[in-house]
């Protein structure tokens, strides 16, 4: 095994192999992009040499199924940390919670925008989550029928104010990168109040709309 660099041992010196590679991923697509997330660079910045990544993953591809995986638990978590809250106050808090874990994570803000942009004609990290997925939507469509009472919507149509609500934090997360900048956390408030204004808005619209 390769000696590992003093300042990346130190950064993954209390995780697992496992983690310290999905971190290392995660980081990396966050400064290059999808495309530039190269095994041997992830392996390089844990500390290990290439083929031992094998041991944990099936290649790229398992990382990076792995790295959605995450992502979507960490944002399914966050229906669970409303409890308690109702109506605007919990549409509020989870726009806060989400804005800030993808202004934090921009590896993983990064797949997402990739997954948007692409056309894919096998299936990727994303299709190979598609159940996890499923599970996240489900879990969107029960929140808006509580706090915005959109239980006369379609399963489709919710589905695709949950996305709607998920490209509006990426775009407006990816204006500040674009310029070169990390958001601050007043920039991420301001965000999360733009997201929450859209969603408490829904209900008047949606009306107005089928008028």
């Amino acid at each position: 095994m390769v000696r590992r660099p003093q300042h990346i041992a130190e950064e993954y010196k209390d995780s697992t192999t496992y983690d310290a590679i999905l971190d290392a991923a995660e980081r990396l697509c966050g400064e290059r992009g999808v495309g530039g997330l190269k095994l041997r660079e992830v392996a390089r910045r844990v500390g290990i040499e290439p083929p031992s990544v094998y041991n944990h993953f099936k290649g790229l591809d398992g990382i990076l199924g792995a790295l959605v995986q995450r992502a979507l638990l960490d944002l399914m978590s966050f229906y669970r940390m409303t409890n308690g809250l109702q109506g605007q106050a919990a549409i509020r808090e989870l726009c806060v919670r989400s804005v800030s874990y993808m202004a934090n994570r921009k590896g993983v803000a990064r797949l997402i925008l990739n997954d948007f942009a692409e056309v894919h004609e096998e299936k990727n990290a994303f299709d190979r989550n598609e159940a996890t997925l499923i599970r996240l939507y489900d879990l969107e469509a029960a929140f808006l029928t509580e706090h915005l009472g959109l239980g006369h919507l379609s399963r489709q149509q919710l589905g695709q104010i949950a996305l709607a609500r998920l490209s509006m934090t990426i775009v407006l997360l990816a204006q500040r990168w674009i310029a070169g900048k990390d958001p601050t956390e007043a920039q991420i408030e301001e965000i999360a109040q733009l997201v929450a204004t859209f969603m408490q808005g829904l209900p008047d619209n949606i009306e107005v709309a089928a008028d």
